[in-house]
């Protein structure tokens, strides 16, 4: 399956493709645009080619589909970017290609720029509580933390952020670049040591890759560690993140299964080559549930929201989002 939607693709579309696929590049939202730009690069050729526009519809669900049972499976965002950004595509099926490439980009970017707007109020939010820290600790890789962690540098004062290194997708490093960016001094620590530096942080910042409307955030495994010893520290955990990351299923009675990874090749690359690998599980979890319990609250473009506080939040949003 995924050799044949890549080969749906165009040529210049398929490195996006691949980015996701093989973890070249992390964060939901990043994904998310990624995908997006595939469905315009779709769109594109069909008006070069001139392609049957009902052809060009079916590419996008070919594409679109792929990424709601697979990306979307472990975040809830993926899924309703997705579907938001090709909502009614299918009644420009009966129009000259050029006319409906014109609606299908308008509606694809339509999100985008809701998008933006979320996200650019979760930041000013975050920016906010952070005025009274100083100390900061940020877990694991998000494109909205990322944001939050450029924008604080103009609070006009010295942090210093720790990094936990996040061993299962490497997701610390690329918060480098943005601190060093933004002017703030780094400390890069391996996740192990966690609990011997966080009682020195003033707060923990972590995007989500979905959450409950009960309040239990999803995020890179590791996650509920960095919650449990927030709790017995007593440290602020915040999850900041927008709506669209919303995973309704569980007001209904559905759940969200795990996706699991072999770390095979990441964990045992500098094994020596007598040692059996073929006998050894490297299977683990991708993402993990934190506890309500341990979120101090959820930033939100709505607000900041204690985790507890969420439910009735997450109903009208999930309301207005249907159009009901």
């Amino acid at each position: 399956m995924e050799k044949k939607i890549r080969e749906i693709l165009p040529e210049n579309s398929r490195e996006f493709f691949d980015s996701i696929v093989e973890q070249r590049v992390l964060g939901a939202s990043k994904h998310i645009s990624m995908i997006g730009d595939m469905f315009e690069g779709i769109v594109k050729r069909g008006v070069e080619e001139k392609y049957n526009t009902t052809r060009v519809v079916d590419e996008i669900f070919q594409v679109a589909d792929y990424f709601i049972e697979t990306r979307g499976e472990a975040s809830q965002a993926v899924g309703n970017a997705i579907l938001m950004m090709i909502h009614g595509i299918r009644e420009y099926c009966d129009m000259d290609i050029e006319e409906a490439a014109k609606k299908i980009i308008e509606v694809k970017n339509s999100y985008a720029e809701q998008a933006k707007v979320a996200v650019d109020k979760c930041v000013q939010y975050g920016a906010k509580l952070a005025e009274i820290m100083e100390n900061i600790l940020v877990y694991d890789y998000s494109s909205t933390v990322e944001k939050l962690l450029i924008a604080i540098a103009s609070n006009k004062k010295k942090y210093t952020i720790y990094i936990p290194e996040s061993r299962i997708i490497d997701g610390g490093r690329p918060f480098v670049k943005a601190c060093q960016k933004a002017g703030h001094k780094i400390k890069f620590i391996p996740d192990a040591s966690m609990m011997y530096y966080l009682k020195e942080c003033d707060a923990v910042f972590m995007g989500a890759e979905t959450f409950y409307p009960d309040g239990t955030g999803f995020n890179t495994t590791g996650s509920d560690i960095v919650g449990l010893i927030c709790h017995y520290f007593g440290i602020p955990l915040y999850f900041i993140t927008p709506m669209i990351k919303l995973d309704i299923r569980p007001t209904y009675g559905g759940r969200k299964n795990l996706v699991y990874q072999n770390l095979k090749a990441k964990l045992s690359k500098n094994w020596e080559k007598e040692l059996d690998r073929g006998s050894v599980d490297f299977i683990t979890p991708e993402l993990v549930g934190v506890d309500p319990k341990f979120i101090r609250a959820f930033i939100t473009e709505q607000g900041v929201i204690p985790a507890n506080q969420m439910y009735n939040v997450c109903i009208e949003y999930s309301k207005n989002l249907r159009g009901e």
